[in-house]
């Protein structure tokens, strides 16, 4: 491959891996609103509706932040 063909495949790496970033931080906002436990466990039965493959990146982002809220113990 030439220079400038490496050069294109670079920069279109670096654009989709910032517009995958960008959504992933619009979707931790937009889950920040859920908040109480209950709030929590109607998404959790709502997610439990849709294969897992659909909702992993959802289940990851509650999964992190329940983590952090609650150092030390494992989530479930």
């Amino acid at each position: 491959m030439s220079l400038r063909g490496s050069l294109v495949v670079w920069r279109a790496t670096r654009a989709v891996r910032e517009a995958n970033a960008q959504r992933r931080r619009a979707l931790e906002r937009e889950l920040a609103d859920y908040r109480s436990e209950a709030d929590c466990l109607d998404l959790g039965a709502a997610l439990d509706r849709y294969p897992d493959g659909v909702t992993a990146e959802i289940r990851d982002i509650l999964g992190r932040r329940r983590l952090w809220r609650h150092p030390g113990r494992f989530p479930g």
